[in-house]
């Protein structure tokens, strides 16, 4: 009948966009893998990124067409996909704390965490500190970087020591992993377990 017509028309569709978004993916992650040796990610808690905007929120639409955007991508099994492939050709892949290393709220430039810049409607970030300025996107990539190549475990110490309170980091006297190269004699080199409060893990977390 015209149900089960219609039934067997949308599992071709879910299956075709589902084939898509693997296709997608494995080319996306393979690009990332072929080109770099060390990754840098983070803890992702895809259940708490979509979550439902909070009751008389005037953001509900926009927050459940993010919602569907995150969940079509697939951001765990991304991560999962550039994780195993950094590691098969002997890379390493670091996985950052985001609730220590506040990549979002924290300056690049001076340390300094916002608590205003947490929310997602913030998209330009301007230090009240330094008066560096930089899109949301951009520092937060910028603070993983200099995390990663700040500390490896048993090689050097963050680039910015988290305090509990999470307020204003400061600079603290570190050994310099090296230049790039070094790094990359390192990675496979045993490296010892990070310390509970640096917010590095050296084996990846992936949910």
């Amino acid at each position: 009948n015209r149900w089960k017509k219609a039934r067997k028309a949308v599992s071709r569709l879910q299956r075709k966009v589902s084939n898509q978004r693997l296709d997608w993916q494995h080319k996306v992650t393979s690009d990332i893998a072929s080109r770099y040796d060390i990754g840098v990610t983070e803890e992702l808690r895809v259940r708490n990124l979509t979550r439902k905007a909070k009751k008389g929120s005037k953001r509900n639409r926009q927050k459940a067409g993010l919602n569907k955007s995150i969940l079509d991508v697939g951001m765990s099994a991304l991560n999962k996909m550039i994780g195993y492939k950094i590691e098969a050709k002997g890379g390493l892949l670091l996985v950052l704390d985001t609730k220590k290393v506040k990549p979002s709220q924290r300056c690049p430039n001076c340390g300094k965490v916002h608590k205003h810049w947490a929310q997602l409607s913030n998209r330009h970030h301007v230090c009240d500190a330094c008066g560096f300025e930089i899109e949301r996107d951009q520092g937060s990539a910028l603070v993983m970087y200099q995390v990663a190549i700040n500390k490896q475990p048993g090689d050097g110490i963050a680039l910015v020591n988290v305090d509990a309170s999470g307020s204003t980091s400061k600079r603290r006297n570190r050994k310099d992993t090296g230049s790039l190269k070094q790094l990359q004699q390192k990675k496979r080199s045993k490296l010892s377990k990070s310390s509970p409060d640096d917010g590095v893990a050296r084996n990846p977390v992936l949910l």
